[in-house]
C-alpha cells in the first residue's frame, strides 16, 4: 500500500503518457510548419486565380485577349504542377495569372 498523498503507479502512467501524447503533437506540428506550402495552399491560391479570371472575362470592358489567354495558361500551369506535387511553383502560377487576370480585367 501506498503512504496517503504518494502518487500511484497508474497516475504515474497516465502524466508519462500525456507527456508523450503532447511532446508527438508538437513534433508534427513543428514537422508541418517546416514543410513549407502544401497542396491546400496550392489549391487555394489557384481558386483565387480562377475567380479572378472569371470576373475578368465577364467586366465589359477593353479586355485584351492575349492576357486572358495568358492568364488562362498560367492557371492550366498552376493545375498541372499541383497535379506534380510541386506546391511552391503552383502557387507562384496561380498567382500570376491573378496578377494578369487583374490586369486585363
Amino acid at each position: 500500500m501506498s503512504p496517503q498523498g504518494a502518487p500511484s503507479a497508474a497516475a504515474n502512467k497516465v502524466w508519462i503518457w500525456l507527456g508523450v501524447i503532447l511532446a508527438t503533437l508538437v513534433i508534427v506540428k513543428w514537422a508541418s510548419i517546416r514543410t513549407g506550402p502544401s497542396a491546400n495552399k496550392a489549391i487555394v491560391a489557384i481558386r483565387v486565380a480562377q475567380r479572378e479570371l472569371v470576373e475578368a472575362q465577364w467586366v465589359p470592358a477593353n479586355k485584351s485577349a492575349s492576357v486572358l489567354n495568358d492568364a488562362e495558361a498560367a492557371l492550366n500551369l498552376a493545375w498541372s504542377l499541383l497535379e506534380e506535387k510541386r506546391y511552391e511553383e503552383a502557387i507562384l502560377a496561380a498567382r500570376k495569372a491573378s496578377q494578369l487576370a487583374r490586369k486585363a480585367g
